[in-house]
């Protein structure tokens, strides 16, 4: 007997290690592709500085070549965080940035250019919030067990046997509510101070969205306001803490958490205004009866059916997310690393821009209407430091009132606040 274990002990033993030397031989290779990558991608760089020297040099004899060296730069950066530096990869932390890829790609970009000192503390903040939305979302779930779950999260955060099977209105957010051990891991990996702001964030958010479970709707402004700080406003508050937290920004931008939740409250208010069809479809009101009601009894009337009255309530919706930009460029004044300004100023741009198309459209009405991916890729690539943001943010602020006239519901109110973001700049 003792003879057949051993064999089988044996025979095992050979097995496991056939499938780890496979293992290891197929990581070498993936290893030696991504260095091949990277040396084409260097060698492209190279290339492309040289051409865009000459281009931009014959075109504006004016031209400043620190523009061009901090892109580079940030190129060069990305380029170093391809390259595999460990011969093990863990598996928790790959699964986290292919789910983050999954359930939000515009993040996944900004993420992934991050000092490292932040890079996987923010993904997991992020996955972790993800988690606790797909909760508040899910139209299944009745209002006490919802409630419930929301409230207990924060203490699940780090607890790597929590998984709900059928929990999400999408299947990527249904698949990481599933595997969520895996954030659960990588989670009680991140340093103790990173830990504390996530859970605080994540315990505050949970309870603001409870309350406005509880309330049945958003029926003031200030209402309005409140909700988004709950859900977008926190973000930017533990968002900073972290850049603090990692000494890459100074501790002097915590007196000014106001421009922070700003930041979080105009991306939220204007997703919540570009998504009116979706929303409404799903059953799903976030729009404030304040506002509303000098519209209309009920905004979900305007669905695949819009009049005049359903563009001006559109217009003062976006008016009153235009209204918070100002502060956002106070904000991105404050940083100074580099990787964090591009991380928190590209979703302001492509916001603003998102605002502008939304403005006096109609078909918001109809579906969900976004900016081209043409257009996300060009203010990835152009929003490097704040010269360049100021830059697009003019264009696209100049382009906004050159569209604007007189029969435009709100046209004075639209004007002024797009006046104040160009003295804001």
């Amino acid at each position: 007997m003792t003879s057949l274990k051993s064999e089988n002990f044996e025979v095992l033993y050979e097995h496991e290690k056939k499938k780890r030397e496979k293992a290891e031989a197929q990581l070498e290779e993936a290893n030696q592709n991504i260095i091949m990558s990277t040396e084409l991608i260097k060698e492209a760089v190279r290339k492309y500085e040289a051409i865009y020297r000459k281009l931009l040099q014959l075109k504006d004899p004016d031209y400043k070549e620190e523009n061009l060296n901090e892109e580079i730069e940030l190129i060069n950066n990305f380029i170093n965080s391809l390259q595999i530096k460990n011969t093990t990869i863990d598996e928790s932390l790959e699964y986290c940035y292919n789910k983050l890829e999954k359930v939000s790609r515009s993040f996944t970009v900004v993420i992934n250019q991050l000092n490292p000192k932040i890079k996987d503390e923010i993904c997991i903040f992020y996955l972790v919030l993800r988690a606790l939305d797909t909760i508040e979302d899910d139209p299944k779930l009745n209002t006490d067990t919802k409630v419930k779950l929301l409230k207990n999260f924060h203490l699940n955060i780090g607890n790597e046997n929590y998984s709900h099977e059928d929990i999400g209105d999408e299947p990527d957010y249904v698949e990481l509510m599933q595997n969520y051990s895996h954030v659960a891991r990588i989670f009680n990996k991140l340093d103790e101070k990173y830990q504390k702001i996530i859970e605080e964030i994540t315990k505050k958010m949970a309870d603001g969205m409870c309350e406005f479970i509880e309330m049945k709707g958003i029926q003031s402004l200030k209402d309005y306001d409140q909700y988004c700080h709950y859900v977008a406003g926190l973000v930017g508050i533990g968002l900073t803490q972290i850049f603090v937290a990692s000494d890459l920004e100074d501790r002097k931008i915590m007196e000014k958490l106001d421009l922070a939740n700003s930041m979080g409250l105009f991306l939220q208010k204007t997703n919540i205004t570009r998504d009116y069809a979706e929303d409404v479809e799903k059953k799903r009101f976030f729009w404030p009866n304040e506002l509303c009601s000098k519209f209309t009894l009920d905004y979900g009337e305007f669905l695949k059916n819009p009049n005049n009255q359903a563009i001006d309530l559109l217009n003062s919706m976006v008016n009153n997310a235009l209204s918070h930009f100002t502060q956002c460029i106070s904000y991105l004044k404050c940083l100074k690393d580099k990787t964090i300004f591009k991380f928190c100023a590209i979703p302001q741009v492509m916001a603003l821009s998102t605002l502008q198309l939304v403005f006096n459209n109609e078909k918001v009405f109809y579906e969900n209407v976004k900016i081209s991916r043409t257009e996300s890729i060009e203010i990835v690539s152009q929003c490097f430091n704040f010269e360049q943001f100021k830059v697009l943010i003019e264009n696209f602020v100049h382009k906004w009132k050159n569209s604007l006239d007189a029969k435009c519901g709100l046209f004075q109110k639209t004007e002024s606040l797009l006046n104040e973001i160009l003295l804001a700049l």
